[in-house]
């Protein structure tokens, strides 16, 4: 076999190789934006999340106080 072949063929196998890639990609990249949230979306449901989390320490905090502040 000569060399120019076996480049024509090292060729075929990169190109074959590239175009399963790019189809890959462009499946990860339609499931990503079909199936996930944008963080612009998420951003009122992380600021109501994050604010009942703190609702509910600031009680378990104001409560521990009253226990230790009543216990005298």
């Amino acid at each position: 076999m000569t060399d120019n072949s076996r480049d024509d063929i090292k060729l075929a196998v990169i190109q074959n190789d590239l175009t399963y890639i790019k189809e890959k990609i462009n499946a990860v990249d339609t499931k990503v934006s079909n199936s996930y949230v944008s963080k612009e979306e998420f951003e009122p449901v992380r600021k109501i999340v994050y604010g009942l989390v703190g609702l509910i320490l600031v009680a378990v905090v104001g409560a521990l106080v009253a226990l230790v502040v009543g216990a005298k």
